[in-house]
């Protein structure tokens, strides 16, 4: 078992010393996937786009505040702190992706489609609001 936790340790540490930036679009990535997975089965079972959308904001957005916290940012304590930070900023977010959501689904692309491309708009803010605001430390 010790052996275990000493190659989780080392895998962590080699994952630490990757660029920042890159961190936030790795694990960015795979937490925007969750969303999007959980946001395309709510519309396959008919919740409409924009209930959808609402849903896998609030589904997903505990698993996106830890991988955050975690993996991009590595910060310590403060998790009431930050995760109302994280929400403020995610509903930033959420407001300009449903605007996003119904300007892209007007011009007549489909709810996947549109949902796609809204993400990797809002990618750029997410980082910014994140870095700066969510998960700032006190220097």
């Amino acid at each position: 078992m010790s052996k275990l936790i000493n190659s989780f340790k080392i895998i962590y540490q080699n994952w630490m010393q990757l660029p920042e930036k890159i961190r936030f679009l790795m694990i960015g990535g795979y937490n925007t996937g969750v969303s999007y997975i959980i946001y395309a089965l709510l519309v396959f079972f008919s919740f409409g786009a924009q209930l959808a959308l609402l849903l896998s904001f609030f589904i997903s957005s505990i698993n996106s505040y830890f991988t955050q916290k975690f993996f991009v940012f590595a910060t310590k304590g403060n998790y009431l702190k930050e995760y109302s930070k994280c929400i403020s900023t995610w509903m930033g977010s959420y407001v300009l992706n449903a605007i996003l959501l119904f300007i892209l689904m007007k011009v007549g692309l489909n709810a996947y489609l549109a949902e796609f491309l809204a993400l990797v708009i809002l990618t750029v803010y997410s980082y910014v609001a994140l870095k700066y605001f969510a998960f700032k430390e006190k220097k």
